[in-house]
């Protein structure tokens, strides 16, 4: 969902207008999304409240798409999270289950 999260931004920082789709590869987020009345979180209130901002100015869609079938878009999408995890990363602690816990409750 993070992915959408940043295209909703994209669309909000350049101001686009007009017929905007967003192709996503996650069946079940689509599917979650589309239940909206039962979306409590935290990060699911925070994709409606974009939607609910750009609703008067764009039409938006988001459509589920197949992943690994040679879609072009999809490929190219997939080879650029690839090298994003080529990159180098801050070395963070792992963290316990007890402070994983804390902060999955707080979030919620």
């Amino acid at each position: 969902m993070i992915a959408i999260v940043m295209a909703l931004d994209f669309v909000l920082e350049h101001q686009l207008f007009g017929e905007i789709w967003i192709l996503y590869d996650s069946r079940s987020v689509v599917q979650y999304l589309d239940n909206w009345r039962d979306v409590s979180d935290r990060r699911g209130m925070n994709i409606f409240n974009k939607l609910k901002t750009l609703a008067s100015s764009c039409i938006l869609h988001l459509q589920w798409i197949p992943s690994h079938v040679n879609l072009k878009y999809n490929d190219i999408a997939d080879s650029l999270a690839k090298e994003g995890t080529t990159m180098p990363q801050a070395y963070v602690e792992p963290l316990t289950y007890l402070e994983l816990y804390s902060r999955r409750k707080a979030n919620c």
